[in-house]
């Protein structure tokens, strides 16, 4: 709606809120030419609009301080409006065909979501002729195909659908990240910005409970799971990075889950977006990442997006650096998706016990990033299922060994200590420890086993630094070495005391 006063054009949208084309005054003043001798019948004019401004204002519930256009300095988000083929405006099978052209999944099967309100459970079953029943045989059931009017009673809130991603020549028409937890949102949005960062369109959607979220990245094309898996695996890399709190779990949270199908099963299903009864409370929407707040137009938002052709997924699979583990982790490596590069602090405290705990807040993202990096491995028995074509569910890809308190510091295996002052060293900071290890009581040991040459050499190697771990393969003798270190290190202590 337009309102024309004289001298001013003000516009009122669908929220009844009015901006005027005018500068702030402190009130009505004069039209310019206009003096005490002016014409009177003009001065009558300009009176009775602005009784009119007043009624309409009146009308419109505004106050005339709201009334007034916003000040120069107050901050103000734009609009974004999406001009897609597809609107909300759009026929229901307008809506229907692009939802399957962009969310194309498996057609010869879906899930649906069931919930028991009596005790609060609900979970995903495949949707199956008669229903599914407890203690089925997924190898024999008669499985409903994805169809048109399966998604239209998605989008209508009849039923919620889960969609298996991957297809069974090994691809995908997308990659989505899930995010859950306290600081999901957080997350998300670092992933979004590393995926921006490097020109890839990401979009953003609430989980069905309003505290999760999913990180969509279409494809234009049917592109391998393995490259799609890995552009995901090198965007959770460059966001953790920017939130070093990030967990490594997130590693494990791309659907579909799997390089390659285990021959058994479906994969992994994720829940399908905008259902319409979950959309009624706001959640399986996009959101707009300026506000966090849904689209108006979810339709014209999702039919404007670009996707990537298999040829610029490529493209950014070999640009992100490798994701290091271990003892591969040698220096801290920044985000280049922010200019904004927090330093630690410049005495990064460490409280040396059994094991390391460093203050969270002392270390950027990035450090923080590094050294959890640096204390994990990759999962052995993950990389051979893989490679088996067995199923990977529940298996962490890779293994920690690093703890978090609830106040978020890290807790970290002694043996990391060199690389921590190095990494921190490196930074311009330094690392003070606070030594809180017991001296316990002195023992005497005497060793009277014969060492065999690499035996001995081990033993000297170990016994010669103050933190060190000891590696050898079944049957080496472990154990006698390490007698042996022991009864060395009493005796070296015993003669410099």
């Amino acid at each position: 709606m337009t309102f024309i006063w004289f001298g001013v054009v003000a516009s009122a949208d669908h929220n009844g809120t009015v901006i005027e084309d005018t500068p702030e005054a402190g009130g009505q003043t004069a039209l310019p030419g206009l003096s005490n001798t002016a014409d009177r019948a003009l001065r009558r004019e300009l009176d009775e609009l602005r009784l009119d401004n007043a009624r309409l204002r009146k009308l419109l519930e505004l106050t005339e301080v709201e009334s007034k256009a916003a000040h120069l300095a107050q901050a103000a988000i734009p609009s974004v409006v999406h001009h897609g083929p597809v609107t909300m405006e759009s026929s229901p099978e307008a809506k229907v065909r692009l939802f399957q052209d962009l969310f194309r999944a498996r057609s010869d099967v879906y899930a649906v979501r069931w919930e028991n309100s009596r005790d609060g459970r609900s979970g995903w079953v495949p949707a199956v002729v008669g229903g599914w029943r407890k203690g089925a045989n997924i190898a024999g059931a008669n499985f409903l195909p994805l169809t048109p009017f399966v998604v239209a009673d998605h989008l209508r809130g009849v039923q919620h659908i889960g969609l298996y991603p991957l297809t069974e020549q090994d691809t995908c028409w997308w990659v989505a990240a899930d995010f859950d937890g306290g600081a999901a949102m957080l997350d998300a949005l670092a992933y979004v910005k590393a995926a921006r960062f490097r020109g890839i369109p990401a979009a953003l959607e609430v989980s069905q409970s309003g505290r999760g979220a999913h990180v969509w990245i279409f494809f234009s094309t049917a592109i391998p799971a393995s490259a799609a898996r890995q552009l995901g695996t090198g965007l959770i890399h460059e966001a953790m990075a920017l939130r070093g709190s990030m967990s490594l779990a997130s590693y494990d949270r791309l659907f579909p889950a799997q390089d390659v199908h285990s021959g058994k099963g479906m994969g992994n299903l994720i829940a399908a977006p905008l259902n319409g009864k979950r959309r009624q409370h706001g959640t399986t929407l996009f959101l707009d990442t300026t506000t966090l707040e849904p689209y108006e137009d979810q339709w014209a938002y999702l039919s404007s997006l670009d996707r990537l052709s298999e040829r610029e997924v490529r493209a950014h699979v070999r640009r992100p650096p490798a994701v290091k583990l271990g003892q591969e982790v040698r220096r801290l490596e920044l985000s280049l998706s922010s200019k904004i590069v927090p330093r630690p602090a410049l005495i990064v405290r460490v409280a040396f016990a059994s094991r390391l705990t460093i203050k969270a807040e002392d270390l950027g993202p990035a450090m923080i990033s590094a050294v959890k990096h640096a204390a994990s491995m990759p999962n052995p028995e993950f990389y051979e299922r893989q490679r088996q074509r067995r199923s990977t569910w529940n298996i962490p890809r890779y293994l920690r060994n690093y703890d978090e308190t609830l106040d978020g510091d890290l807790i970290l295996p002694r043996g990391l200590l060199p690389f921590l002052k190095q990494l921190v060293e490196s930074s311009g900071s330094s690392l003070r420890i606070d030594d809180q290890r017991s001296e316990g009581t002195a023992h005497s040991f005497d060793c009277s086993a014969r060492l065999r040459g690499e035996q001995q050499d081990a033993v000297d190697a170990a016994t010669a630094a103050e933190h060190g771990v000891l590696v050898a393969p079944p049957g080496t003798g472990k154990t006698v070495m390490a007698c042996a270190a022991m009864a060395l290190s009493w005796r070296l202590n015993a003669h410099s005391g």
